[in-house]
C-alpha cells in the first residue's frame, strides 16, 4: 500500500511542513534539521517541504543521540535493512496545529495561576515545556481550563491531586500497553524474521498502530464512564449516610467486607520462570478476578503481583466471591491461592482502601493454608444458611492484630444424590 494511503487510512493530515515548522515543533534550530535531511535521516520534498511523520522520527533520532546513539550508526543500520523508522510515526497522533504563543507568554498571562502552571504538569506525570516551545492549539486550551479548574477550587491541592491519579493511571497504562506489544514482538518471533520491513508493518505493527491512534479516545471514553460510575456511587453512599443519620432509615447491618487472595508458591515460580512469565500471571490473575467476582458485585481494589485485594458489598458476597476465585485460578491454568476475608468500616482514599479491616483480612490470608479461605468467627455467625460450609480453625496469633479465632470457609459437601 503506498504511504500516502496508509497515512490517509490512520487518518494522518497530509499537510506537509516548512524547516522552521519542524524545527519549531522538535525545539531545534532551523539548522539542525538541515543537517538531519544533509546526511538523509529526514527527506524535503521539490518545494522544500517535509512529512509531518518527521516530526515523531526527528524526536527519535535525536532521543537515541542524546543517549549516546550516532546519528550516522542509526541510518547505516536502516539501509542494511537491521531497523527501519519508517513507520515509526504510524504509532503517533498527527502533528496538530501550534499555539500563535510560546509557553512562556502562556505561563506570563496566567497571573496568579502561573504558580501552579509547574504542579499542573508533574500532576500530569510530564515534563514542563521550555519557556520558548509552544504546545498545540488543543494542548494549550486544556492546559488553560485545567489551571482554571484547580485555582477555582480554592483547594489547588486537592485539585492538583485528582488530577495527579488521572496521570499516573495514563502513565500504568500505557507502559503496561507498550508491554503488551513486546509480548506480540515475541510471540511473533520466527514469524517475521528475515521478512522485508513493509511486511513486517502490515502482519504486525499496522494493528497496533492502529490501536495506538484510537487509544486517547479510548481512554477518554473509559474516563468519562468510570467518572460516572464513580459519581453515582458516591451519591447514594453520601445520601444513604444522610438519611441514616438523620434517622429517616435505618443503618442496614450489612458491612463492606475485604479479601486477599494470595498465589501460592509464587515467589519461586518467580525464580523459576522469570519476572515476565510473573508479570503475566500477574495480570491474568486481574483479568481473572475481575470476571470471576463481577456476579456478587466484587470490585478489584488493587493488585499486588502474587495476589489481589477485592471488596465486596458485604460478608456473604465476599465469601462466595472469594470461593469462586479460588476454585477458578487453578482451571485457568494459574497457581492456587490462599485468602483471607473481613468485613467492617473502611477508609477510603484516592481510589484506595485502608484501615484495620484491609489489615486484618491480609492478616488473616497469610494464616490460611493453600486452596483455603479463612474469615473471623463474627464474620462466620454472618454466613449462616445453605451457602456455606463452615469449620473452626482454631486461634492464630496475627501480627499487629492479636490473637484471633478463625473459620475455614468452603462450598457444603452435596450428597451423590444432589
Amino acid at each position: 500500500m503506498p504511504r500516502r494511503d496508509l497515512e490517509r487510512s490512520l487518518g494522518e493530515s497530509p499537510r506537509r511542513l516548512a524547516a522552521d515548522d519542524l524545527a519549531l515543533r522538535l525545539g531545534v534550530g532551523p539548522e539542525r534539521v538541515r543537517q538531519l535531511a544533509d546526511v538523509g535521516a529526514i527527506d524535503a520534498d521539490a518545494d522544500d517541504l517535509f512529512d509531518p511523520g518527521d516530526v515523531h522520527r526527528v524526536r527519535l533520532l535525536l532521543a537515541f543521540e542524546e543517549a549516546g546513539v550516532p546519528i550516522e550508526a542509526l541510518l547505516a543500520a536502516s539501509q542494511a535493512g537491521a531497523i527501519s523508522l519508517r513507520y515509526y510515526d504510524q504509532l503517533h497522533p498527527p502533528p496538530a496545529p501550534l499555539s500563535g504563543r510560546s509557553y512562556g507568554e502562556l505561563k506570563a498571562s496566567a497571573g496568579r495561576g502561573a504558580t501552579h502552571l509547574s504542579q499542573l504538569f508533574a500532576a500530569f506525570g510530564l515534563a514542563e515545556p521550555e519557556p520558548d516551545s509552544r504546545l498545540t492549539v488543543e494542548d494549550e486550551q486544556l492546559v488553560t481550563d485545567m489551571l482554571a479548574t484547580v485555582v477555582e477550587t480554592g483547594q489547588p491541592d486537592l485539585a492538583l491531586r485528582a488530577i495527579r491519579l488521572y496521570g499516573e493511571g495514563a502513565r500504568r497504562a500505557a507502559d503496561g500497553a507498550l508491554g503488551v506489544y513486546g509480548e506480540a514482538v515475541d510471540r511473533a518471533g520466527d514469524n517475521i524474521q528475515g521478512l522485508p520491513v513493509d511486511d513486517v508493518f502490515e502482519r504486525l505493527l499496522r494493528p497496533w498502530a492502529r490501536y495506538a491512534q484510537q487509544s486517547g479516545r479510548l481512554a477518554a471514553w473509559l474516563a468519562s464512564h468510570h467518572l460516572s460510575r464513580a459519581i453515582d456511587e458516591y451519591s447514594v453512599t453520601q445520601t444513604e449516610h444522610v438519611l441514616e443519620t438523620a434517622g429517616f432509615v435505618v443503618r442496614p447491618d450489612a458491612q463492606p467486607a475485604v479479601a486477599f487472595i494470595d498465589l501460592t508458591g509464587f515467589t519461586r515460580l518467580t525464580e523459576e520462570r522469570g519476572d515476565e512469565v510473573a508479570a503475566a500471571m500477574a495480570m491474568r490473575l486481574g483479568e481473572l478476578t475481575t470476571d470471576t467476582v463481577r456476579s456478587q458485585r466484587g470490585r478489584i481494589v488493587k493488585l499486588l503481583g502474587d495476589g489481589v485485594l477485592v471488596r465486596f458489598d458485604d460478608a456473604v458476597a465476599a465469601a462466595a466471591g472469594t470461593l469462586d476465585l479460588l476454585a477458578a485460578l487453578p482451571a485457568a491454568g494459574l497457581p492456587s491461592a490462599h485468602a483471607g476475608l473481613a468485613s467492617g468500616p473502611l477508609i477510603v482514599r484516592d481510589g484506595d482502601i485502608f484501615g484495620r479491616t484491609v489489615n486484618l483480612a491480609a492478616r488473616i490470608a497469610d494464616a490460611a493454608p493453600d486452596g483455603r479461605l479463612y474469615v473471623p468467627e463474627d464474620v462466620a455467625s454472618s454466613l449462616g444458611g445453605d451457602l456455606f460450609r463452615l469449620q473452626p480453625a482454631g486461634d492464630a496469633h496475627l501480627q499487629g492484630i492479636g490473637r484471633i479465632a478463625l473459620v475455614d470457609v468452603g462450598r457444603p459437601r452435596r450428597s451423590p444424590g444432589d
